[in-house]
């Protein structure tokens, strides 16, 4: 009787450790995948993929922002910095603020602009957006 109590304490033990585990390698992969979808977008801005990094804008019911895109081939982008990440308990919305250093191609003056983003995760795809109109670089 005794041995069979043992028994079952170990295996609740082990049920219990088990989900914990699955539950910290659940967070680690939707952290991972904010991280890349940040990187992403960030290198998509940086080299001029403006469709690319455009994808990324949706609002959290599913509609994409309107943005004009053919504004953006004036513009260089030389740098971006993000300056803080805040990610809600939940680990389904982050706040991203980043500085993105840039100049028309017709002028050549170095600006800047700064943008507090809010990101969302679609649980769905495991896949984070930005629910926020594209930057409007002026």
């Amino acid at each position: 009787m005794n041995r069979m109590r043992n028994i079952t304490y170990f295996l609740l033990l082990i049920a219990i450790i088990s989900i914990s585990a699955c539950n910290t390698f659940k967070v680690r992969k939707t952290m991972e995948a904010l991280e890349n979808a940040i990187t992403n977008y960030n290198v998509a801005l940086r080299w001029g993929m403006h469709k690319e990094a455009y994808s990324y804008h949706y609002s959290s019911d599913g509609k994409q922002y309107l943005a004009d895109l053919n504004v953006l081939e004036e513009i260089s982008v030389t740098g971006i910095e993000v300056i803080e990440k805040t990610v809600n308990p939940e680990h389904t919305e982050a706040y991203v603020e980043t500085t993105i250093s840039y100049y028309f191609k017709t002028e050549g003056n170095i600006k800047k602009i700064n943008l507090n983003q809010k990101w969302w995760l679609n649980k769905d795809l495991n896949q984070w957006f930005i629910d926020q109109p594209f930057p409007k670089f002026e």
